[in-house]
């Protein structure tokens, strides 16, 4: 079996320290119809959250952005 086609994906790369990332979004409709997404990170299901909404997974993206900054 082959894997999902991602919807969205959201590349981002610290040119300082080289360090990459990788986020797919594929689609997952919710129960009540609110739109959401299984998510692949650099490739991998991820451990602690295995779905979001885009605004979830854009709350996370700025948290990491920001913790990254010294």
């Amino acid at each position: 079996m082959g894997r999902s086609p991602a919807r969205f994906r959201i590349s981002i790369k610290d040119k300082r320290t080289g360090k990459a990332l990788k986020v797919e979004l594929i689609d997952a409709p919710g129960l009540w119809g609110e739109r959401r997404f299984r998510l692949r990170q650099n490739g991998k299901e991820p451990e602690l959250v295995k779905e979001a909404t885009l605004t979830e997974v854009f709350d996370r993206l700025r948290k990491w952005l920001v913790k990254q900054e010294p």
